[in-house]
């Protein structure tokens, strides 16, 4: 029994070339009519490239497949190239299950942000992974120098650009925000960064507070920081460590205007 190619694309959902790839790959072993050159495929074949779909839909790189099918791969390391498979596929299930977890919660507090912009409110405590620079500048100056900052950037949206509020300027003294990036504690175990060089901001308790920047990059953050000492102030509520900023949302209002959604989130004894 042999097949053509146009047979077997239309079977596979494949196009002709990406069977001739595989062809070129050494994958598929089709013969050619001595007439029209026209290639034929085996059932051999057939049973190859139904192995080929099956290991692609489960991670595996043609490289990995030509081992498995073409260079007699033992058992033992089929089975530890499956075992690593399985492991990156739960990886990337917990960082989608992660991701959109997060989608959940920007979304509800989305729709709310008529009611919650600018109103503190107290929240069960939350950490995360802080590292920061005096500027802007200071930080992007350092990436190419710093894995760390790689391994963070390359972490979006599990982690985020932030203004860190120091614990004296939520005290009352004259301090000067910094620049730096932010990584929410429950997502560490899905971000692979050194988190030894990072520092922890937590409380068993936290004040949160959304705010609106537009545009940020006209926007002072001084309003945002005195309503959050008001708010502290007036409640008697201590703060425990420095305060940082979240990112949520980037769009465009009625006015052609950028706007961006951030929380101010503050941890308090």
């Amino acid at each position: 029994m042999k097949i053509s190619i146009s047979a077997l694309s239309v079977a596979y959902g494949l196009t002709p070339e990406a069977l001739r790839y595989y062809e070129e790959k050494g994958l598929l072993t089709p013969e050619r009519t001595s007439a029209s050159g026209f290639r034929k495929f085996s059932a051999v074949d057939i049973q190859v490239l139904g192995i080929i779909k099956s290991l692609q839909r489960q991670g595996f790189s043609l490289d990995e497949i030509r081992r498995v099918v073409k260079t007699g791969l033992p058992l033992s390391d089929l089975i530890d190239m499956m075992d690593e498979k399985r492991a990156q596929m739960g990886e990337q299930m917990a960082m989608v299950n992660a991701i959109r977890n997060r989608l959940t919660s920007c979304t509800d507090l989305l729709r709310d942000h008529d009611h919650l912009l600018m109103q503190p409110r107290i929240c069960q405590g939350t950490a995360a992974y802080l590292v920061d620079f005096d500027s802007v500048a200071a930080l992007w100056q350092s990436v190419p120098t710093s894995d760390l900052l790689k391994d963070l950037i390359d972490a979006l949206p599990l982690s985020s650009y932030s203004t860190i509020v120091p614990l004296s300027l939520l005290q009352g003294q004259d301090t000067p925000t910094r620049t730096g990036i932010c990584a929410p504690a429950e997502f560490a175990t899905l971000i692979h960064a050194d988190f030894s060089r990072m520092r922890m901001s937590a409380g068993p308790r936290c004040v949160r507070m959304l705010f609106d920047l537009r545009p940020p990059q006209q926007t002072a953050m001084g309003p945002v920081i005195a309503q959050m000492q008001t708010f502290l102030r007036e409640k008697s509520l201590t703060p425990a460590a420095e305060g940082y900023t979240r990112q949520f949302s980037w769009h465009m209002d009625e006015d052609g205007l950028q706007r961006q959604f951030s929380e101010l989130i503050v941890p308090i004894l």
